[in-house]
């Protein structure tokens, strides 16, 4: 046993080190005198862009939104006609399951497809492949843990199928446009800010009908509760289906007569915008026809072949220009466009395109155009604010160049 006195020894010993330690403990950093911080602000930022931010002028911002809301929501008619098609004039049923045409864009497994690709199905026999030998009565994990979440066991994991990101995104994100659209109050546009406020909220809340309802048909929750959900967002689709020509017409011609009254001013532009800018008004002008209620086939036709020149032109131009922003970003999106609708023209008919499945990529490879024309204009706003600040640094005269070190013998 350890006595008494040595275990006050050794805390005494303890407290002597300690102490000792505490002394040589170096002093804390005495903070910054408030001259060398104020000598620091005047030094250059390391974390400054370089690169000067483009600042797009309003009128060209807020036509930019408003394009993409109205031309981005003829989407809700791509929705409307496939929907009304799939049931005819029944409630959703058993034998009825209401379609927004989305399973049409893509086989499953192809990477542009909106749909999941379908798991391989299980072979037999001589073809089916080798597994690793268990004794009898075992069930292979993967196999069990599936036949456990059938039976209903508990902790089973959530058998509901993966939200259908794709049905959600075209009707959603075109909605949300008109929302973005109506928060620029400059410039003013009176026809087009009249209608946007009042079809902006009809479009969201369509929109997020339609993408409830597909989710709910994709993910097959009807079979839980008897269509009771389905039924009620069908009466909704209607309600909404039933204003949506109305409400979208009214916008329509309010955009075409703000785009007539306010032609691009190409004087100033550089050979890559005027060609760029003269074939989207040629697609603009083909969308404005298959958006019409009575359309010309012929027309269109006429418009197409007069839009494939404009496009071709802007493609010439970016072969032997291949920095211009202009064509670099828009010749790839023109292609796009005209393979839809080059794909769309056998089902074109004086109601315009009658398969809602080819008149979706129709509408969004548009869409996608006004967004490429924006960050065009973006980039080559950026592109001439930095050739205007290197010509501004050239005048500086540089430093002489500091001489060679003197070669070793």
């Amino acid at each position: 046993m350890i006595s008494v006195r040595s275990l006050c020894s050794i805390a005494l010993v303890l407290v002597a080190s300690g102490a000792a330690g505490c002394k040589e403990d170096p002093p804390p950093p005495q903070p910054e005198p408030a001259t060398s911080a104020a000598a620091n602000k005047g030094k250059a930022n390391l974390r400054t862009p370089v690169s000067p931010i483009a600042k797009v002028d309003p009128q060209s911002m807020k036509e930019y939104r408003v394009d993409a809301c109205y031309f981005g929501t003829l989407s809700l008619r791509q929705a409307r006609d496939a929907y009304l098609a799939s049931l005819g004039k029944d409630e959703p049923s058993e034998k009825k399951i209401p379609s927004f045409g989305l399973e049409d864009q893509a086989k499953p497994g192809d990477p542009k497809s909106l749909l999941p690709a379908k798991p391989p199905t299980p072979t037999t026999g001589a073809a089916a492949p080798k597994t690793t030998a268990l004794p009898p009565g075992a069930a292979a994990p993967k196999a069990a843990a599936a036949a456990a979440g059938a039976k209903g066991a508990p902790g089973k994991p959530d058998e509901r199928r993966p939200i259908n990101i794709g049905a959600r995104a075209p009707y959603e994100r075109n909605a949300r446009a008109c929302t973005v659209a109506l928060s620029l109050k400059e410039p003013a546009m009176p026809d087009v800010d009249a209608a946007l406020s009042e079809y902006a909220p009809f479009a969201s809340e369509l929109a997020k009908n339609i993408a409830a309802a597909a989710n709910y048909y994709q993910r097959e929750e009807y079979k839980k509760d008897s269509f009771a959900k389905g039924k009620e967002l069908h009466a909704k689709l209607l309600a909404g289906f039933e204003k949506l020509d109305a409400h979208s017409d009214k916008l329509g011609l309010a955009v075409s007569a703000w785009h007539a009254s306010h032609l691009p001013d190409l004087s100033k532009a550089d050979e890559g915008q005027k060609a760029a800018i003269t074939a989207l008004e040629d697609a603009r002008a083909l969308m404005v026809m298959l958006a019409s209620k009575n359309v010309d086939p012929a027309a269109v036709k006429t418009a197409l072949q007069k839009l494939e020149t404009s496009a071709a032109a802007l493609k010439a131009h970016g072969s032997t220009n291949q920095t211009d922003p202009w064509s670099k970003i828009m010749a790839p999106a023109f292609d796009n466009f005209l393979r839809d609708m080059k794909a769309a023209e056998p089902k074109l008919t004086d109601k315009g395109i009658s398969s809602p499945s080819l008149y979706l990529p129709v509408v969004t490879s548009f869409v996608s155009l006004i967004e490429g024309k924006h960050r065009a204009l973006s980039r080559s706003l950026m592109a001439k604010a930095q050739a205007e600040k290197a010509q501004t640094a050239g005048t500086v005269q540089p430093a002489a160049p500091a001489a060679p070190a003197p070669e070793k013998e």
